[in-house]
């Protein structure tokens, strides 16, 4: 095994992590990183989880009930990421139709509101 992909392993042992995240701490470009996750990926011995646009890695193995348990002990933070462009259509929505739409996050997942603007 290369030794990029040790330090990657050995990085993913904190638990999921997005790209980003993995390649500041790797301290590689994006693209090697990525090389290596996916190599590593191929051989079963990351898992990859999509997210919206965000790619989570992780040790195969580690299940989302494990995920779960670490969010409530606070050690997974800010993984969830929202790009400004969805803002942008949000007021787009609202101009046209009258109505606003916001977004609310919780445990159980991610909800999209809408109610009229008066």
């Amino acid at each position: 095994m290369l030794w990029r992909e040790e330090h990657l392993l050995a990085i993913l042992k904190a638990g999921k992590l997005r790209t980003s995240e993995v390649v500041v701490r790797a301290d590689m470009s994006k693209a090697t990183a990525l090389k290596y996750l996916e190599g590593l990926k191929g051989r079963g011995l990351v898992d990859c989880e999509r997210v919206g646009p965000t790619k989570l890695w992780s040790l195969l193995g580690e299940t989302k009930e494990t995920a779960a348990a670490q969010l409530e002990q606070g050690k997974i933070k800010d993984f969830i990421s929202v790009d400004r462009e969805i803002f942008k259509l949000f007021e787009e929505f609202e101009a046209v139709t009258g109505k606003r739409l916001w977004i609310s996050i919780n445990k159980t997942g991610i909800t999209i509101n809408m109610d009229t603007v008066t």
